[in-house]
């Protein structure tokens, strides 16, 4: 059994975590499981066996009726909830949406789903509610009024928020998780940027209650930069949870283990990290791919804790001054050229 994963001189709550959808059983969209399904409470001690010591359900996966005998098992195990999530993408029901469907009893059916989650979030112990709302958004233009669309965001986790506050005070706090498309067309809160900017439309009382979950891929998928997404979130005051992962190119959605295709990047992140103290919890969002074997499913979680160990400590090594010293100088080939001395250790 892998001892706890652990980053050095880390600000606030230490420690990895990772979903238990993660150790999946191969599906996708083109083709059936190429492994035996695990039942999702028996994947709780695989995730404890790969050095995790948190993890991350959706509704779907851990419903309310089963919370009780999940935080059993992840007591047994040593693990804790970092996180849960109310499904808007599995249930047919939401096929256009939860939030942002055009119909009213659809929407209403969303609230009360989100509302549930919220409370087996304080069951299972988590802190954090995030919020990836895969089927708001549109395949055909004007299929949905986008000005209703949003005012609808608004109500919805207006609604979610109150409800929250009410029952537990500042207990629950909600991180959005943005993606740009995949399983839609086009999605609604693509990027960081939008959803800041619909947490500033929130009512006051409870904005400080929402914030972001941004994830490497998903900005990669966008084309944008990951680590100028989560400065932004971080400057925002609103870095609440962090997914992370690896994205070979703008292609779907691959959920890569860490570290695999930007390492130079990836140690960048963790400078950024280090440097604002981030007390959060950090977690991955891979996927065992096809191809792995049953006996090898946990090889997605080693591969992506040991890469963020070396790039955390290798971060942790560069030189700041020296950093700033260039960036006076207005050498930024420079900059690049010193991380790369820092990552490989030349």
């Amino acid at each position: 059994m892998q001892a706890p994963y652990t980053l050095k001189n880390k600000a606030g709550t230490n420690g990895l975590g990772a979903g238990v959808w993660n150790p999946g059983p191969g599906t996708d969209p083109f083709g059936g499981p190429t492994r035996e399904a695990i039942p999702i409470i028996d994947r709780l001690p695989l995730l404890a066996e790969a050095g995790m010591i948190f993890y991350e359900a959706h509704d779907h996966e851990i419903p309310a009726q089963d919370a009780d005998k999940a935080k059993r098992v992840a007591d047994e195990c040593g693990l804790k909830c970092a996180m849960y999530t109310p499904s808007f993408f599995a249930d047919p029901i939401f096929k256009d949406g939860g939030m942002t469907s055009n119909d009213a009893s659809v929407r209403k059916l969303a609230l009360e789903n989100a509302k549930r989650a919220v409370d087996t979030t304080v069951q299972l112990g988590a802190s954090v509610m995030v919020f990836w709302n895969g089927r708001e958004g549109f395949d055909f233009i004007l299929a949905k009024n986008g000005r209703d669309s949003f005012k609808r965001m608004v109500e919805g986790f207006n609604a979610v928020g109150h409800y929250a506050k009410e029952k537990y005070g500042d207990k629950v706090r909600f991180g959005l998780e943005p993606k740009p498309n995949e399983p839609r067309a086009n999605m609604y809160l693509a990027n960081v940027g939008e959803g800041l900017y619909l947490i500033s439309r929130l009512d006051s009382d409870i904005q400080h209650l929402f914030g972001m979950n941004p994830e490497t891929a998903h900005s990669r998928i966008a084309g944008l930069d990951y680590v100028w997404d989560i400065e932004l979130c971080l400057e925002a005051g609103k870095l609440f949870h962090i997914h992370l992962n690896a994205q070979d190119g703008q292609r779907y959605d691959q959920d890569l283990p860490f570290g695999y295709t930007e390492p130079l990047k990836d140690m960048a992140l963790c400078v950024v990290l280090q440097d604002a103290k981030y007390e959060g919890i950090i977690c991955f969002d891979v996927k065992a791919p096809r191809t792995d074997d049953p006996k090898n499913i946990q090889d997605v979680l080693h591969v992506s804790a040991k890469n963020l160990t070396y790039l955390w400590n290798r971060a942790l090594e560069v030189d700041r001054k020296k950093i700033e010293q260039l960036r006076n100088e207005n050498r930024a080939t420079a900059i690049a050229g010193y991380l790369a001395e820092c990552l490989y250790g030349c």
